[in-house]
């Protein structure tokens, strides 16, 4: 309560044994290296301005670089999946989230209405209730279902100032949020697909997964819906990790207020754990809004809903990315995949040539012709971790070819640009990931 008289709360860590105290210290600095806060500034992917607003990150180049390579990778999954794009406001009547209830069960981190010609709106909290009026905008068949809905959709939360931390906890941010409307009989596959998809992002950043399901307790103020959907709707996410023989632990009262979920715990490359993902199953909502299909009977019948978020939010999920690799992306990720740096002047207009090449396929190359030493042109690109620094100098000029250095690798060879880019396209396609 910040109205309460303000304690100061000490914690303190013991160990049993040094070495377990020696290795947590390791932990702690590495953790320091790793910071997404420092790593965000010195990499330039996010600010934030106290002019713009306190918790609300603004997404500089290099950062949009990369939340768009992000966006895009699930965007292509999704459409392979049968996913259909949508695009909502920022803001929607008062009485819309009425209707979902999530005002007021969710006031408290939610901004305060804001008054328009004698309506109310509210600065989006959720992208659901959006995407549950598309899917009620007209008449579904079951040949229809399911239907699947996809957005990333900005939200705005109110959060304590004190609780707001770089990219992980913000007053704004976007979901990777999808909404799949579908009949009884389709549930179980949905839910499957929507794992299957889960994991496949995370497999691809090399992030363990632990699954935990998470359920309603005892404490009917907290949840919606009647328990006999709870129960059925805890019942087919429990058959469905079964069947898939995946491991789980179970979590009461961590479900959604309208459903229970399946939560995505993921490890990153120091151990630290962090929950991303979700698959929440929804019966409410389908009450809430009225939603209907027409059944092979010819009468009305409810969809049930999946909502489903791999990434999560893309803030949360880009400092978790950033903190995981320590800054040191795989090249398809990476805002900048090589930098061409000319031994001298004379070869300048060599460079610019090879930019003109490595940009017509697809590569984002930059060059560095500033009036410096050639090591400390190095020196800065492998500060910038820049995967690939490309030397161009008179042995380079004769074979229209780059002498490659890897970042933390060093010198790899010369090779012919031709070769150069056929190395980068098989890097990118594959998504490999960095070298340790």
């Amino acid at each position: 309560d910040s109205d309460s008289k303000q304690l100061t709360r000490i914690y303190g860590v013991s160990f049993p044994k040094k070495s377990m105290l020696d290795e947590y210290l390791l932990l702690l600095e590495e953790a320091k290296k790793r910071d997404h806060k420092k790593l965000g500034k010195e990499l330039g992917i996010y600010m934030i301005d106290s002019m713009i607003g306190t918790g609300l990150p603004v997404w500089l180049p290099n950062g949009t670089i990369l939340r768009r390579t992000l966006e895009a990778f699930l965007r292509d999954e999704q459409a392979n999946r049968g996913y259909q794009e949508v695009i909502t406001p920022h803001i929607g009547n008062l009485s819309l989230y009425k209707t979902s209830g999530h005002y007021p069960y969710y006031a408290d981190s939610q901004y305060d209405p804001i008054k328009v010609d004698d309506e109310e709106y509210l600065l989006k909290p959720m992208n659901c209730p959006h995407h549950h009026r598309i899917y009620s905008n007209k008449m579904h068949s079951y040949r229809d279902l399911p239907v699947r809905l996809s957005e990333f959709g900005t939200v705005y939360r109110y959060e304590q100032s004190g609780e707001l931390t770089g990219l992980t906890r913000v007053r704004g941010f976007t979901q990777d949020d999808a909404h799949i409307y579908c009949t009884q009989d389709q549930l179980k596959d949905e839910i499957k697909n929507c794992i299957e998809l889960t994991q496949l992002v995370f497999k691809t950043f090399d992030m363990p997964v632990d699954i935990r399901l998470s359920y309603r307790d005892d404490d009917e103020t907290k949840f919606g819906g009647d328990a006999e959907y709870w129960e059925r709707a805890q019942k087919e996410i429990r058959e469905v990790v079964d069947e898939m023989g995946l491991e789980y632990t179970v979590a009461l009262g961590e479900a959604s207020f309208y459903g229970p979920k399946i939560d995505f715990i993921i490890r990153d490359a120091i151990g630290r754990k962090w929950q991303l993902g979700t698959v929440q199953v929804d019966y409410v909502m389908p009450e809430r809004f009225d939603l209907t299909y027409v059944g092979a009977d010819n009468q009305k019948h409810r969809p049930v809903i999946i909502h489903r978020a791999p990434f999560g939010s893309m803030e949360r999920f880009v400092s978790i990315l950033i903190e995981h690799f320590a800054g040191n992306f795989p090249l398809w990720l990476s805002p900048v995949q090589a930098v061409l740096i000319p031994v001298s002047d004379a070869f300048n207009e060599l460079c610019e040539d090879y930019l003109k090449a490595l940009k017509k396929e697809g590569m984002r190359v930059e060059i560095n012709d500033r009036s410096e030493q050639i090591g400390a042109k190095i020196r800065e690109a492998e500060t910038s971790k820049v995967p690939y620094m490309l030397i161009v100098g008179d042995k380079e000029k004769q074979n229209r070819s780059v002498s490659v250095r890897k970042h933390r690798k060093g010198d790899i060879g010369q090779f012919t640009l031709t070769d150069f880019i056929n190395r980068l396209k098989d890097e990118i396609n594959n998504k490999a990931l960095p070298d340790n």
